[in-house]
């Protein structure tokens, strides 16, 4: 070997083994702690919302390129969004010469998500759109093969009527996922798998929650959901089309044999009962956030049953005293028995029950209960509601105001075979606080009388009456 090419073999060794030295003594010497302000603001810039990093902070480069984090908070408009105890990032460097990120692993646990709904129904996780004011990390693809999150925990609190929902034991893996590029919701990519061992909400239990969910070019879909929930199983899907001005969405859900003492127990009352009952909903809307959503939405819902046992409380002998006396609210029992899920889940806040107040005892079988509601631009209209006992049926007109959160003129009646009315009530305002209608004191001091009047004017006039209900629930024979 000539003298040359010694020289260069020499200069290649010698470069070679100066690297080694640098990288060990940089492996040795770095302390990514260092960086944890310029992490923290590249962090904020991102997501649009104050991230700091209060406890620990490690690299490992070898044998992979690991990044931990311990108690990380985020924060938006001074209130918790997030916590997360611990944090692992696992990423490979290479894509890093040319201003990508690719992800290995990423693994969150013991993480709590909190979102909070104001008293002007702005939410807390809501962002305004703004240029990253920190310096110029973003990347313009990132890339995760897997993303864990690991005990999970998600608290939701609405001011406004002071209602709170809890999601507890999550677990979420994510394969697959990318995003960057462009518009994050149109070019998001992702499969995911998502769990919860229970979901709380003003008494409401639903366990065994599971939702499959995958993103494509503006697309997302979760496909099946399943849990139980009323002591049913629960089923349905979520379609959006995160293209164009608003994302739109399509939401289809169903349960069958859904408990009837499940639906009973909203109301706390241990009672013995059987039965059960099918719900099939489907609905459309499209919007930035919850209330565009809310003034979109269209739909149906539909709540049927038959041969529905109740032991402790006899409706027709209720009915026979409210006929007598008033001393209740005959709404209650459109309610509370017709309504179902949508008179005591979705009004948030106002208590349908005060039957069992007056209750005689006894037993009670609702042979046929239908619950039918078409929904247009966030109101929901009684289609077919009725159900009928052994003696009595009962039937409700009216709609539910989701957008202004209002009964808008609903009238519960008992109807005879003709399907008028014998006598009815009206509630009419906002959920928490209705104005529900008295009976005149005429009306309760001279019930004989009124009745002697009403059976005469309808003699008079060949038995014609104003029909109130027209629906699939016949008169009991």
């Amino acid at each position: 070997m000539n003298t040359k090419m010694k020289r260069i073999f020499l200069i290649l060794g010698g470069s070679a083994a100066a690297l080694v030295l640098a990288a060990l003594i940089f492996l040795l010497t770095f302390n990514v702690n260092s960086y944890r302000t310029r992490i923290e603001a590249a962090a904020s810039d991102a997501i649009g919302m104050k991230v700091r990093m209060n406890g620990k902070m490690n690299l490992k480069l070898l044998p992979r390129t690991v990044l931990s984090f311990e108690d990380i908070l985020i924060q938006n408009r001074d209130a918790d969004v997030a916590s997360v105890k611990k944090a692992e990032v696992e990423m490979r460097l290479l894509p890093l010469l040319w201003r990508g990120i690719h992800i290995r692993q990423v693994r969150l646990i013991t993480s709590e998500f909190f979102i909070t709904r104001d008293r002007s129904g702005g939410l807390n996780v809501e962002t305004t759109e703004r240029k990253p004011t920190g310096e110029k990390l973003l990347f313009g693809l990132i890339e995760a093969e897997k993303i864990f999150v690991r005990k999970g925990r998600l608290l939701y609190v609405d001011e406004r009527s002071g209602g709170k929902t809890e999601a507890n034991d999550c677990d979420l893996a994510i394969n697959n996922f990318s995003a960057g590029g462009g518009g994050f919701s149109v070019t998001l990519s992702l499969d995911g798998d998502l769990s919860c061992g229970e979901v709380k909400s003003e008494g409401l239990r639903i366990s065994d929650i599971r939702i499959i969910m995958k993103a494509r070019q503006g697309k997302f879909e979760a496909d099946p959901i399943t849990m139980n929930i009323f002591g049913g199983n629960g089923k349905g899907s979520i379609k959006g089309l995160m293209t164009g001005e608003s994302p739109q969405y399509s939401v289809d859900f169903a349960i069958t044999k859904l408990r009837f003492e499940e639906v009973l127990g909203q109301f706390k009352q241990k009672k013995a009962t059987r039965g059960e009952l099918d719900l099939k909903s489907h609905f459309t809307m499209k919007g930035k956030n919850s209330d565009e959503m809310t003034r979109t939405l269209q739909g149906a819902v539909s709540l049927r049953g038959q041969d529905l046992f109740h032991e402790g409380l006899d409706l027709d002998r209720i009915l026979e005293k409210y006929k007598h006396s008033q001393n209740f609210n005959l709404v209650d029992v459109g309610a509370f028995f017709v309504a179902g899920p949508l008179g005591t889940l979705l009004t948030k806040g106002y208590n349908f029950g005060s039957v069992f107040v007056v209750s005689l005892g006894g037993e009670s079988t609702i042979l046929q209960l239908a619950s039918d509601w078409k929904i247009k631009d966030g109101v929901a209209e009684a289609a077919d509601v009725a159900l009928s006992t052994k003696e009595s049926r009962v039937a409700m007109k009216g709609s539910f105001d989701f957008v202004n959160e209002k009964f808008d003129n609903m009238t519960v009646a008992v109807v005879d075979e003709k399907g008028c009315v014998r006598f009815s009530q009206k509630i009419q305002g906002p959920f928490l606080h209705p104005h529900i209608e008295e009976a005149g004191a005429l009306t309760s001091m001279a019930g004989p009388i009124i009745n002697l009047y009403v059976k005469t004017k309808k003699f008079l006039q060949g038995g014609k009456c104003e029909i109130f209900y027209t629906g699939s629930v016949a008169h009991p024979e």
